[in-house]
């Protein structure tokens, strides 16, 4: 608790500083020294849950204090920097009497969550002149498309991965490498749900002891690039991937030395990896590999006689099983083949990826998805989609064995107007529940294609318009979106409209009118006397706007989804003191579901509260 209040006073001591700016703090042998400080802290109190219509009550109650004071200082092409993560919970379920949920499933959930603490989040020191770049301790990377590295930020679904380690990124056009190693890093605290990945603990009974859910994974990876500045680039890149236990264990199952100092970095001893990967779930076949190996080439035409551009990458994977999870009719190989190409003619652009994915899995952590879901859609590398970014409806392992593709055209039919259209086609053989192909595309068996296969047409149309001298603009586009077994039994449909009108007022005052609405119908959900039955869903925000100051918005989410509550009410207030900082307040209900971001999804219970978000950048 110490440690806890500690973390909310360096908030409230930042909250009283007053403009956003760089810190001077002088030279040092007669070059300038500079403190960056950028402090992001949420105070949330949870409303209780509408039980009576089917809300979690392990979801809601709950208060929480989440912080996160990043640091950074800069002299002669040094930067060091310090990101201190901290979080405080109160009324746990797990401390309430209260509620309606079987104690040893509050218990079993508590396990995993709603940890009060305060660590080191990242760490790094980096070294940047021109052409070079050294960072020891924390570092983003993706090479490509991300098909055999991404370590990135997800902000959307609260995902922060780094690699903590060893990153060398050298560039003298027309050449570049860049070589990265170490271990895998992601946020240990997820704000949405409290979960943590830190060491789970002891279950009443269970006399092993504190268990770990989340493995001590291992990575290098290299890319060398040619061409840079010339009309064709190529790019080599590769990347192994290997899990190890995240602490040594004695022979009854317990963690060594209950100070866990005896395998600071975790364990890649065989007994105690076979017992920590025996935790894991096997049915994954990316998450069941002990090693993953790649390797990628890429060549990329970034100007084509200067009417567009053309990518196009192809990878090998390969997967090596726990010998626990060891399966003779799956596949250890897989491959990928993506191009991307965009031309420009006269007032049109047309754009059109297609994908041949053939068993190729992303590099999932090792969570142990018993005791953290919620974070199980970490991964350290991930095959683009072809559809949109936030597409949500790509269900099971959709991309692992897949071809299909994207075209899309713009029109500019004025120079403030413009419409789109888009088509997708997509043919996958692993998107059901029992459904994967092997290194050739072709299915372990012939007997069932139509309810292991699934085909999939998506269109979407729309314009976007900008007026009162690009002051104010309308975007709309609407969309349908047909998903079937090869029996024509229905996987999944939806048609939706979404819409953000920003209107100038006078000065600095304009609104705002944003929304989506869908109605969707999917095979398991919203099953009503044995059949899947239609639903409507969507969301319709109103806000006002003082520029560059104030935002006020009010809004209104619905769902006609059995067994969940009809309508959520919200609003919010955000205040920007300067041009990096900004309090918000935020009261009311958010409907949960899934999300995603570029193929990776995870899905978001149901918010009903109040919270405070402040940022500030020093």
């Amino acid at each position: 608790m110490r440690k806890a209040l500690i973390s909310i006073g360096c908030g409230f001591i930042l909250l009283q500083s007053g403009r956003a700016h760089a810190i001077d703090l002088g030279k040092l042998k007669k070059k300038p020294v500079v403190l960056d400080v950028t402090e992001t802290a949420v105070l949330g109190q949870q409303f209780d849950a509408r039980y009576d219509q089917g809300q979690s009550e392990l979801n809601h109650g709950y208060g929480n204090f989440i912080n996160r004071l990043n640091l950074a200082l800069r002299w002669n092409g040094f930067t060091a920097g310090l990101r201190l993560d901290s979080s405080v919970y109160w009324r746990k379920p797990q401390d309430r009497s209260d509620l309606h949920e079987s104690p040893v499933t509050i218990e079993r959930d508590g396990l995993s969550r709603f940890r009060s603490t305060i660590y080191p989040a990242k760490m790094w020191l980096t070294y940047d002149r021109p052409g070079l770049e050294v960072t020891a301790g924390d570092a983003y990377a993706q090479f490509g498309r991300g098909f055999v590295l991404s370590m990135r930020k997800l902000d959307d679904l609260g995902i922060d991965n780094t690699v903590r380690g060893l990153k060398v990124s050298w560039q003298k056009d027309p050449f570049s490498v860049t070589i990265v190693g170490g271990f895998a890093n992601p946020s240990r605290i997820d704000e949405a749900t409290g979960r943590s990945l830190f060491v789970r603990a002891a279950q009443a009974g269970d006399t092993r002891g504190p268990q770990g859910i989340y493995g001590s994974d291992r990575l290098v990876a290299a890319q060398v690039q040619v061409g840079r500045g010339w009309p064709v680039t190529f790019s080599t890149h590769g990347s192994a991937f290997w899990r190890c236990a995240p602490y040594s264990y004695d022979s009854f199952g317990r963690i060594n030395d209950s100070g866990l100092l005896s395998s600071p970095l975790g364990s890649c001893e065989a007994p105690d990896v076979a017992y920590f990967a025996s935790s894991l779930n096997g049915s994954n076949p990316s998450v069941s590999a002990r090693q993953i190996s790649m390797i990628g080439q890429s060549i990329e035409l970034p100007n084509l006689w200067g009417k567009g551009k053309l990518y196009i990458e192809g990878v090998f994977q390969q997967r090596e099983p726990f010998a626990a999870f060891e399966d003779p009719t799956t596949s250890r190989y897989g491959n990928a083949l993506y191009a991307s190409a965009t031309v420009n003619a006269g007032v049109t652009t047309h754009t059109l990826e297609v994908k041949s994915y053939r068993n190729f899995y992303p590099v999932a952590a090792s969570v142990n998805a018993n005791y953290a879901s919620e974070l199980t859609a970490v991964s350290y590398a991930a095959a683009p989609t072809a559809e949109l970014i936030t597409q949500d409806n790509l269900y099971g392992a959709f991309n692992a064995c897949v071809n299909g593709g994207r075209y899309r055209v713009d029109v500019r039919l004025l120079p403030n107007f413009f419409v789109y259209g888009q088509g997708i086609y997509a043919h996958s053989k692993s998107e059901a529940l029992s459904g994967r192909c092997d290194e050739l595309g072709r299915s372990p068996s012939t007997a069932l294609p139509a309810i292991d296969h699934t085909t999939t047409l998506d269109g979407l149309t729309g314009f976007e318009w900008q007026f009162d001298k690009n002051r104010s603009q309308l975007f709309v586009s609407a969309g349908v979106r047909n998903n079937e077994t090869l029996g024509g039994e229905v996987f999944y449909r939806e048609t939706s409209l979404q819409y953000t009108l920003t209107k100038y007022i006078k000065g600095a005052y304009s609104f705002e009118l944003t929304g989506r609405h869908r109605q969707r119908q999917e095979e398991t959900v919203n099953v009503i006397d044995g059949i899947s039955k239609p639903w409507v869903q969507g969301e319709h925000y109103t806000a006002f706007k003082i520029a560059p100051k104030w935002v006020f918005s009010q809004g209104v989410e619905y769902t006609t989804q059995t067994g969940m509550p009809t309508f959520y009410v919200n609003g919010f207030v955000l205040y920007r003191f300067a041009s990096n900082s900004s309090v918000r307040l935020f009261a009311g209900q958010q409907r949960g579901g899934l999300r995603c971001v570029s193929g990776i999804c995870r899905f978001f219970p149901a918010y009903e509260g109040v919270r405070l978000d402040l940022t500030l950048r020093f």
